[in-house]
């Protein structure tokens, strides 16, 4: 059996590329309770790729005709060699990470430039698919039968049939690519019936990392706008932009007097308001790739301030990374920090004891 792995830079999307380029900052105190973080210069390149070797198909997963994706997040150093590779989600635990690891290893970049000089690129996110050669794209006739079943009893309101269906499924050992995103947007309404919020949002994240390859243009069209309204009920508000504008950029047929723009348009009110937006945040117990008792919360921002408290347990430092500057600062209670409004998209790594928990409150502007 011959296969084949491809990679691919993720679209515009929460799991999509989010290029980073590492530059410190300079930090100041603007007065006792404020940071102002991420002196941004404002002219620079993204990375480019040079060498891309397609990563070796596992070869248990070739025998047992497991197909799949992994998304991966690292650092592009300033020689265009990478480093600090972590693997942000797996379409089937244990199956592809440790080959697309090894393939992000081997890949070498054209450097970011700031200023003409070459410099270090963090947060960039990559999405690799194995998929087996000769394979026609669809699902099998047993997933299709078990999937059928199992949305009939989703539509009847029988959720303990749909449960142990979605489990059956689940515990297949082939897996094909499109089966793998199906039976991620099988779960997402299995959980839209429980009322689980945060696994309903997980797995129409996870559904469209792959729907723009495998999904029909409507089921995909379908997955963008429930992601659109899902993150906002989550207050991740950047991301349903994200979603929106791949939603844009894909239903070239999207009617101007369609819902979805006033939908948006209210984010983008909430977004410039003057109320706090809020996450509760908890660094995780379990991590696969910690050392000693510390563990991390990654987010990415809203808004250019915020502000950490309520903390059960210890916070040690914060990275703020944005798109042409990064900083590691330490967390102090009772600090906000602002980043530069010219620093572009940022994400911040709460690091501490694992299981601490804390808030994390985005404030408005300070000059509004």
């Amino acid at each position: 059996m011959v296969s084949h792995a491809r990679q691919i830079l993720s679209p515009i999307q929460f799991f999509t590329l989010l290029v980073f380029a590492f530059y410190m900052g300079s930090v100041r105190g603007t007065n006792q309770s404020e940071e102002n973080l991420a002196e941004t210069l404002s002219s620079g390149t993204n990375v480019q790729p040079l060498k891309v070797d397609a990563p070796t198909y596992p070869l248990r997963a070739l025998r047992q005709g497991v197909e799949g994706w992994v998304v991966l997040r690292f650092i592009v150093n300033d020689d265009g060699t990478t480093s600090d590779i972590e693997v942000v989600d797996a379409s089937i635990e244990g199956y592809f990470e440790n080959a697309a690891i090894k393939a992000a290893r081997a890949r070498i970049y054209k450097p970011a430039t700031l200023q003409g000089k070459p410099v270090m690129q963090g947060n960039t996110q990559l999405r690799t698919i194995f998929s087996i050669k000769g394979s026609d794209g669809g699902v099998s006739k047993r997933f299709l039968r078990t999937y059928r079943t199992a949305s009939k009893a989703l539509d009847d309101g029988d959720l303990d049939q749909a449960n142990k269906l979605i489990e059956k499924l689940d515990k297949q050992e082939k897996r094909l690519l499109a089966e793998v995103c199906y039976l991620d947007m099988l779960k997402a309404r299995y959980f839209v019936k429980t009322g689980d919020d945060k696994a309903t949002l997980r797995h129409v994240e996870r559904a469209l990392i792959i729907a723009d390859v495998v999904a029909k243009k409507e089921i995909y069209f379908s997955l963008l706008r429930q992601g659109i309204v899902d993150n906002a009920k989550a207050n991740n508000f950047q991301t349903s932009l994200k979603h929106y504008d791949s939603l844009l950029e894909v239903d070239k047929n999207l009617a101007p007097d369609d819902s979805i723009h006033n939908f948006v348009q209210r984010i983008r009110q909430v977004l410039g308001g003057d109320s706090h937006i809020v996450f509760e945040g908890k660094i995780p117990v379990s991590c696969k790739n910690c050392e000693g008792p510390d563990g991390h919360w990654w987010h990415v921002l809203n808004r250019n301030r915020f502000s950490i408290d309520q903390v059960v347990g210890q916070l040690k430092d914060i990275k703020i990374v944005c798109q042409y500057s990064a900083v590691t600062v330490l967390y102090k209670a009772e600090m906000a920090w602002t980043v530069n409004r010219d620093a572009g998209e940022c994400s911040i790594t709460v690091r501490g004891e694992r299981g601490t928990a804390f808030r994390l409150n985005e404030l408005p502007d300070a000059s509004e």
